[in-house]
């Protein structure tokens, strides 16, 4: 009982909200025959409303609708007038399908509604001298379905939420926000046009199709599997299925097409599963083939977008020469892939072996703005081992901007709390062996930020 009072808070509209209410309190009355009746009223006065809402969008069937709303409402109470509106209130479910409120399985549920209101207020139509006597969980079945077909609905057509989603994945402004994106355009859409936007974002997602010339099919695309994976979060059922009704047209596209695409969306699990697996030994190929780089020379941006695929589980389940491919990769390769992903726990053993590998002083600031970013997946042993390879590489500790790397790492490890301070001693000691006391590499910003702390003395 508590889910259907959940739903009666979730109607839109504050005036339909008050019948379903009400039609609630005449349920729990034992006021069966009422509660069908208010059911309906509720169905009729939401179905009105929403049209109207359309018709003030400038919707123009909406407003010929409200036309013949107001005609009928200036008559009045007199015979012309019911008679009007009792020919608007009988169309109300065929005006509802016709602008996608309801698809055509609400339609039928609906119509069960109003067939057992008639019932319940036209006791005539019972033959045999026999009252209708509705049982209790026939009007809660009714207005469960009233609540979830059709009450707890804004008023938006398919195709309006439709080009909806598509402004706002073309907006200048866009943002990413899953939240966001789940509430307007999954939660508070019906189960048809759900389903046709979720097939529009993995048709985007997966095969760079061009946004009818608003915004650039990569970046388009990109934007799609930020809401794909919105929606995944609610469905992936839903999401695979969509997937993988594509798989054809996606074998089809070049290899370029064919890498983003897995780039862009290879760290889930659903991309995977939607795969022909015809098709995984030429996307293993793609990534781990040979690179037409010398090996001091950075990966094509691409390359090293996908070779950081090998932070997901799904990716390396699927790719099984993937992680090799990556533990082979120089050190200078190995930073543009950790540069392209985000931080993430797999690459933390990589981030120290880097420090210690880096032969440029450009690049051992590089592996220590790395070292920060991972931070939060380090324990004390893997600080003490990071601080090591530093100091032992002159390419990380004579780098122009380490010291002030050093203080932001300190404070990035705040987790460990003092147990990784001795670390930081130790490290401030052994630099200083290698540069003397008064060097700029003496890392005296991060002695201040110990001294601030109150971890050294003095």
């Amino acid at each position: 009982m508590a889910d259907l009072e959940i739903l009666i808070g979730q109607v839109w509209s504050p005036d339909v909200r008050s019948l379903a209410e009400e039609a609630w309190r005449c349920y729990n009355a034992g006021a069966v025959r009422a509660c069908i009746a208010t059911t309906w009223t509720a169905v009729t006065a939401d179905i009105i409303t929403k049209l109207v809402r359309l018709a003030d969008g400038g919707d123009t069937k909406a407003v010929a609708f409200c036309d013949r709303l107001v005609n009928a409402q200036q008559q009045g109470l007199t015979q012309e007038g019911v008679r009007a509106m009792q020919q608007i209130e009988n169309g109300l479910l065929g005006e509802a399908e016709q602008f996608e409120l309801i698809d055509s399985i609400g339609l039928r549920e609906l119509q069960r509604v109003r067939e057992d209101r008639n019932l319940c207020v036209h006791p005539s139509l019972r033959t045999l001298d026999d009252v209708y006597e509705p049982r209790p969980e026939v009007a809660r079945g009714h207005l469960a379905v009233a609540l979830t077909t059709l009450l707890t609905h804004p008023p938006v057509q398919g195709r309006k939420i439709l080009e909806e989603f598509h402004t706002y994945i073309c907006d200048p402004y866009f943002i990413a926000s899953a939240p966001h994106i789940q509430a307007v355009f999954f939660d508070r859409v019906r189960s048809a046009a759900r389903g046709n936007i979720i097939k529009v974002a993995a048709k985007h997602a997966l095969l760079e199709l061009d946004p009818a010339g608003r915004m650039p099919a990569i970046e388009h695309a990109d934007r799609m599997a930020a809401a794909l994976d919105a929606f995944a979060q609610r469905d992936r059922e839903l999401v695979r299925t969509a997937l993988a009704q594509l798989t054809d047209r996606f074998q089809r596209l070049v290899s370029a097409a064919q890498l983003r695409a897995m780039v862009r969306l290879g760290v889930h699990d659903y991309f995977w599963d939607s795969l022909e697996q015809s098709v995984v030994p030429r996307l293993e190929a793609l990534l781990c083939g040979r690179i037409p780089k010398g090996e001091l020379e950075p990966l094509p941006g691409e390359i090293a977008m996908g070779i950081a695929l090998v932070r997901s589980r799904f990716a390396r389940e699927h790719l099984p020469t993937l992680e090799e491919r990556f533990g082979g990769l120089p050190w200078i390769q190995r930073i543009m892939v950790l540069t392209a992903a985000p931080p993430d726990p797999y690459f933390a053993t990589a981030v120290l072996t880097t420090l210690q590998d880096v032969s440029t002083f450009r690049y051992g600031e590089a592996a220590g703005d790395l070292l920060v970013q991972h931070a939060a997946f380090l324990d004390t042993s893997d600080v003490i081992s990071a601080l090591d390879h530093w100091c032992a590489n002159k390419q990380c500790r004579q780098a122009s901007d380490m010291p002030r790397i050093a203080v932001d790492f300190y404070r990035a490890t705040k987790h460990l709390g003092r147990a990784r301070v001795s670390a930081f001693k130790k490290f401030l000691i052994d630099v200083r062996g290698f540069e003397g006391e008064d060097s700029y590499y003496s890392y005296l910003d991060l002695e201040e930020a110990l001294r601030a702390d109150g971890l050294i003395e003095g």
